[in-house]
């Protein structure tokens, strides 16, 4: 409720921002794409910010200082000694204050292909839960969830994405005869599905401004139910990772 309160009362300002600029209200113009930018590397901060991701905070605001270098008046610094600066903050910091999650080896989770999966290493993830039926809704918002599926009759999961990520692990998981869909709606967010790599999967994700990628090698199975992955992502990632 507070999350949606926040980003809704963000997204009005920009709204005001946007149209007091082409008023002439403000002394400075912002054009839409710049205020669209803007808003996305807000957005990456916040994301990285909830990843514990310091890259990705130093990088956001990097940008963000570019953008509005005449405004901020540091128009002598961009872009070159601002990202340079970045860099060596990232490195820097990065190194000091370092991951603090681990692996614990006295608590494992085994799939189906006998690796042991730690469910502890997972810091900065706000939802993690087991879940055993044969249809799961994930929806995360500003936030990010691990699942893991358990079902003995798999038909469906439908994963909703906004400003945050989610990962979704399918090794414990035995389909359905008919087979079986995942839906992905991602946003502003990254979604992570890892599936045994002896499914007949088919994937056909529509992208605007988002990316698809598929890790781990799959294995070439024409028989058996087949898993279709359908859906959008936009400003966002999809990764699936054959395990």
């Amino acid at each position: 409720m507070h999350r949606n309160w926040f980003w809704g009362t963000f997204f009005v300002l920009a709204a005001g921002i946007l149209i007091a600029s082409q008023l002439g209200v403000l002394s400075y113009h912002i054009g839409f794409w710049t205020l669209l930018i803007a808003m996305f590397l807000v957005a990456t901060f916040v994301g990285s910010l909830i990843q514990i991701s310091v890259t990705g905070m130093i990088f956001s605001l990097a940008f963000l200082a570019i953008i509005f270098a005449k405004p901020l008046g540091i128009v002598a610094l961009a872009p070159w000694t601002i990202l340079g600066a970045a860099l060596l903050l990232s490195i820097g910091l990065s190194m000091i204050i370092k991951p603090r999650w681990r692996w614990h080896r006295n608590i494992t989770w085994e799939g189906h292909h006998g690796r042991g999966w730690d469910k502890n290493f997972h810091h900065g993830y706000d939802d993690i839960k087991t879940v055993n039926e044969s249809e799961t809704i994930v929806d995360v918002n500003m936030s990010s969830s691990i699942r893991y599926l358990q079902s003995t009759d798999f038909k469906q999961a439908m994963i909703k994405v906004s400003m945050g990520n989610a990962k979704v692990y399918f090794d414990n998981v035995v389909l359905d005869e008919d087979g079986a869909t995942i839906v992905v709606d991602g946003s502003l967010g990254g979604i992570e599905l890892y599936l045994p790599r002896a499914w007949n999967v088919t994937s056909n994700v529509n992208t605007s401004l988002g990316v698809v990628e598929e890790k781990g090698i799959q294995e070439s199975v024409e028989e058996g139910p087949k898993v279709t992955i359908q859906g959008d992502i936009s400003l966002g990632s999809l990764n699936i990772i054959y395990i």
